[in-house]
């Protein structure tokens, strides 16, 4: 009788054991967005666990400095749009669609970085 009861709490506890791995994998995947970042970025929001991702730091680059920055990395922008003192920059990468927004805040400037599927 003993062990049997034995057996039946070491199944339990198998079980346990490995629905705790299960969990502990799934929360230790890898689903985080690489987003590059200029040197001297001070980041400030940092939402890059999965997609739609987003990214934003304060720089005191400048506006052409952070142009090349992105351009080297994505490629040429495929479209480009200054409204409202803002410049954005649209990339498209790796079927992501990544944009790029510099505006300008006092003395720096602000870079905020949006990465989302490229819908097909």
């Amino acid at each position: 009788m003993t062990k049997a009861r034995i057996n039946k709490y070491s199944l339990f506890a198998g079980a346990v054991l490995l629905s705790v791995n299960t969990t502990v994998f799934a929360l230790d995947a890898p689903h985080s967005v690489f987003i590059p970042v200029i040197d001297n970025a001070h980041v400030f929001a940092n939402f890059t666990h999965d997609i739609p991702a987003v990214l934003n730091y304060f720089t005191s680059s400048s506006e052409d400095e952070i142009i090349d920055f992105y351009e080297q990395r994505f490629g040429e922008s495929i479209f480009k749009e200054r409204k409202r003192d803002r410049l954005m920059l649209t990339f498209n990468n790796e079927n992501k669609t990544i944009r790029v927004i510099i505006s300008q805040q006092n003395s720096k400037r602000q870079v905020d970085i949006l990465v989302d599927k490229t819908p097909e």
